[in-house]
Formats: structure tokens, C-alpha cells, sequence
């Protein structure tokens, strides 16, 4: 009978594992869809530096650039370091223009 609470440890240690590798919808960010290439081309995207931050702006810059998902951040923005190839940046400042475009 002891063999039996060993199974019972494992099947909910396995279950705590696999519930945390479970993918987190984020607010905010514009996504393609599709599966991640992680890809993308900030270059593509540049024309956007020095223009006025519009709403449909974000899901443009992403298409443009080829990413798989893209952010929008303010200058004064407090962000993640972690480097994610498919992601765009977009960063504007507080007069609204966008002043930098870039991947990771």
C-alpha cells in the first residue's frame, strides 16, 4: 500500500508542473495569432520613429516588422528584461511621438 501514496505524490507533483508551464494571456500587447517564429525586423518598422502614437499603430508596426507579438512603452515605463526575439517595442514619449523601435 505504500507504492500506492508514491503514485498519488507524483500525479499531483506532475499536474503542479504542467499547470505552470500553462501560457498566461498578457493585456496590451498585440499579437499575430499564429504560431511564434520569432522573428522580427525592427527596421521595417522605423518609418513609425517621430510620428504621432495612434490606436491601430501597434498591430501596423508588429505586421510591419514581422514579429510575433509587439508592446507599446513609454520612456518612464518599468519593464521585464527578458529578451523575446519575436517581440516589438514601441516607445513613445510623453508628447505622444514615438522615438524608438525595437526587437527583444
Amino acid at each position: 500500500m505504500h507504492g500506492l501514496g508514491f503514485f498519488k505524490a507524483a500525479a499531483l507533483s506532475l499536474g503542479t508542473v504542467l499547470a505552470g508551464c500553462a501560457d498566461a494571456q498578457s493585456s496590451g500587447i498585440a499579437t499575430s495569432g499564429q504560431a511564434p517564429r520569432n522573428q522580427c525586423d525592427a527596421q521595417a518598422a522605423q518609418a513609425l520613429v517621430g510620428q504621432p502614437w495612434g490606436d491601430t499603430m501597434l498591430a501596423q508596426a508588429r505586421a510591419a516588422a514581422g514579429a510575433d507579438e509587439a508592446r507599446l512603452l513609454h520612456l518612464d515605463s518599468v519593464i521585464t528584461k527578458e529578451f523575446k526575439m519575436g517581440r516589438l517595442n514601441v516607445v513613445v514619449d510623453g508628447s505622444g511621438r514615438v522615438v524608438r523601435v525595437y526587437c527583444g
